[in-house]
């Protein structure tokens, strides 16, 4: 009987052992599984925008900037397309040509004609300002897409009234 205590009393332990280092080894392998699997949420900052971002936008300029809440019908359009450049860290220059309203094309070399500075929230979100050598300034709101691969973004400038939309995809 002295024997078959003993041997209980080293089994017992030995198996409640295994039985733990199982049950530890299931629980990391569903842990690992999980966060493997599970979406992760991207945190945003000014690195996320980095290099050369291909632009087409469509613009409404108003007829008389200086006329609060004008019709529609007064604006005429005028269309850009443009190349712009985040350096990572909040500064961005652009190139752009621009359509006005069916005529004139203008900036046809695609000189540098914007310099700005641009913020990035955590969840993606963002502003950009720009002043045009002509010294007109701009602020776009923007969300990030495709994993920092496209910008969304409208603008609205309150002194000039022009509005503008459009998406930038990175090059």
């Amino acid at each position: 009987m002295k024997n078959q205590n003993i041997m209980f009393t080293r089994i017992i332990p030995q198996m409640l052992k295994a039985r733990l280092v199982r049950s530890a080894l299931a629980l990391g392998i569903v842990a690992l599984i999980m966060h493997v699997s599970a979406p992760r949420a991207l945190a945003f900052d000014l690195s996320s925008l980095n290099g050369n971002y291909a632009d087409s936008s469509e613009t409404l300029v108003p007829a008389n900037p200086n006329k609060s809440l004008a019709p529609i019908s007064s604006y005429s359009p005028y269309y850009t397309v443009s190349l712009w450049t985040f350096d990572g860290a909040g500064g961005l220059t652009g190139r752009s040509v621009l359509n006005f309203g069916g005529g004139d094309i203008a900036n046809t070399d695609f000189n540098q004609n914007v310099t700005g500075t641009y913020t990035v929230n955590a969840d993606g979100t963002g502003s950009l300002d720009f002043t045009t050598i002509i010294g007109s300034r701009h602020r776009r709101h923007f969300v990030i897409g495709a994993g920092g691969n496209e910008l969304k973004y409208i603008g609205t400038d309150p002194t000039t009234g022009i509005l503008s939309s459009g998406t930038m995809l990175k090059q």
